[in-house]
């Protein structure tokens, strides 16, 4: 930070702007929800901003120079509603990992530019279909490196960010889950 204060967050993307100045450089984050039933009508949306762990933050800066680390593998679901953080029991799923919810990305993340001076947009998408993880109070969704992904709660270490959603979600068996996790480079 440059000593000044965040008057005026940038809703779109996380970032602290001041008179038109980014005052940091990192990775702003965006997560949509959308469980759908078997009608295809949307049961339930949601968009908000997660929280991005120290070893999600140390994953990214690894990785801006090496390939010693891995890549965004896939996500877990977790009844837990404890509220995000940086590290400690809230930056992975430490309680509530619901058995057999890791799934791997849809297929392989996407990136591209948000236009001339307004960085990069890194894009994963896991899907629950019908039949997977039926469950009546998801509460949270992190987004692993875990290499092979493992039906386990995972651990610190391999959780890059976590979001506690707004409302718990039930999915029933009939249903689809899909999570949109947005990351958005841009330097400052």
């Amino acid at each position: 930070m440059l000593g000044v204060e965040c008057v005026e967050p940038d809703d779109r993307n996380g970032v602290c702007m001041t008179d038109g100045i980014v005052d940091k450089s990192g990775a702003a984050d965006n997560v949509h929800v959308v469980l759908t039933g078997p009608d295809g009508k949307i049961k339930y949306e949601e968009w908000g901003h997660n929280l991005v762990t120290d070893y999600g933050d140390d994953m990214t800066s690894t990785r801006v120079f090496s390939d010693a680390i891995e890549i965004v593998t896939g996500m877990r679901l977790s009844t837990a509603a404890t509220a995000a953080a940086k590290n400690g029991a809230g930056s992975y799923n430490a309680t509530g990992y619901i058995s057999g919810s890791q799934e791997a990305l849809d297929g392989v993340a996407t990136d591209a530019t948000k236009g001339a001076g307004l960085g990069w947009r890194i894009t994963y998408v896991c899907t629950w279909a019908a039949g997977d993880v039926t469950n009546g109070a998801i509460a949270s969704v992190v987004l692993t490196n875990e290499t092979p992904l493992t039906d386990t709660a995972g651990v610190a270490g391999d959780t890059v960010a976590r979001y506690v959603f707004a409302a718990t979600i039930d999915k029933q068996a009939a249903d689809s889950l899909v999570v949109t996790w947005n990351l958005d480079f841009l330097g400052a």
